[in-house]
């Protein structure tokens, strides 16, 4: 199961909720996943300090929205479980200016 956030713009509060995967995944597995957020530069350093507390090496781009009002995060890590990338999702997504991932 991944986790993915529900957008606190349209459902109320953020609460993640599970969803089935289309495809079985062998871990240790290398995983690409997006991450949108209101526009604040400190998520990118939190990001990358939640990878490294759980022991995800990864690499971590971003790209603005054209008027500055979100951010989009591509993040790319080697995942040990399905447990280990839920954990980091589920830390990802209950950062404040949290709107989606997928």
């Amino acid at each position: 199961m991944i986790l993915i956030g529900v957008s606190p713009l349209t459902a109320g509060p953020s609460r993640p909720t599970l969803c089935s995967m289309k495809k079985k995944i062998n871990y240790p597995a290398q995983i690409t996943f997006k991450s949108i957020f209101t526009h604040d530069a400190r998520h990118h350093q939190t990001i990358e300090t939640i990878l490294i507390e759980h022991g995800a090496a990864g690499r971590i781009s971003y790209r603005e929205s054209k008027k500055s009002k979100f951010i989009s995060y591509t993040i790319t890590a080697e995942f040990a479980s399905e447990s280990h990338l839920n954990e980091i999702c589920a830390k990802i997504s209950a950062l404040q200016g949290f709107i989606m991932l997928f």
